[in-house]
């Protein structure tokens, strides 16, 4: 149900932005054509673009917006003399700063979880010789390696053999040790649990979408990757604050994106 819903609510929003929000209204009724400053216009969508619409069908969708989303009305407030005067543009970089903070927390979370996972991994390629009975077989072996090589040397094979069955059992008893001890390395660690057997591949994480990357991954996964609309939009996201600082320094009452200069911002082409 909720699911259904979602999609007649986003179908509602694209049907307004196409037709307008009086699209079922008769003919002959008496219409109050919306203005760029009422309330249901989209202020986001008038600074340069609405963040609903950036992550559509992905696993940050954050909805549809239900306000207006028109052209007509955001270059009207494009030419207005109260442009940069309302504070809209405050409101769209603080909302933009807070979508960023969220994301960069998951991003630092998810490393950490990738850096605690991989000393997790490592665990089952090398023995831990801080354990006293893994340092203590693995001294054992050694030491029956180099009797078997003495052994070797003068050619006696029966008493030679007799060591390597030692040595196979020592190597067997180690590695049942060792998987002891990797197994009570899952630990909680800022939220996360850390299994042994997270992120099979080494991995990264995309420090502008916070995506999992497989490292040294083919061309078209990459491509795949930077093209889609997780990663197109955080990086958006991310430019439109730098031109909202930027244009905000120089103005006295916060005036954002000002005499143009924020094309990239304006631009629902952008990126």
């Amino acid at each position: 149900i909720y699911r259904f819903n979602k999609m007649a609510a986003e179908a509602a929003a694209l049907l307004d932005q196409l037709m307008g929000a009086t699209r079922n209204a008769n003919p002959g009724d008496d219409l109050k054509q919306p203005e760029w400053w009422d309330s249901e216009v989209c202020k986001h969508y008038l600074c340069g673009f609405c963040p609903s619409e950036l992550f559509t069908n992905t696993k940050s969708d954050v909805g549809p917006c239900y306000k207006i989303h028109n052209e007509k009305l955001k270059k009207a407030y494009e030419e207005s003399d109260q442009r940069c005067t309302k504070g809209y543009e405050e409101e769209f970089l603080h909302y933009l700063e807070k979508v960023i903070r969220d994301l960069d927390r998951r991003i630092s979370r998810g490393k950490e979880r990738l850096q605690k996972s991989a000393e997790a991994k490592q665990k089952l390629i090398a023995p831990d010789l801080s354990n006293e009975k893994l340092k203590s077989l693995h001294m054992e072996i050694n030491a029956n390696v180099m009797e078997l090589e003495r052994l070797g040397a003068m050619g006696q094979v029966e008493e030679a053999q007799a060591v390597m069955r030692r040595v196979e059992e020592l190597e067997k008893e180690r590695e049942r040790e060792r998987m002891a001890v990797a197994s009570d390395s899952t630990k909680t660690l800022a939220g996360f649990d850390v299994d042994n057997n997270d992120f099979h591949e080494k991995m990264e994480q995309c420090d502008i979408c916070g995506s999992f990357l497989v490292i040294g991954d083919t061309q078209s996964r990459v491509d795949s990757h930077l093209l889609g609309k997780q990663h197109i939009g955080f990086a958006r996201i991310r430019a439109a604050i730098g031109e909202l600082k930027v244009c905000g320094s120089d103005e006295p009452h916060f005036g954002l994106i000002s005499c143009g200069r924020s094309s990239h911002l304006m631009s629902t082409s952008s990126f």
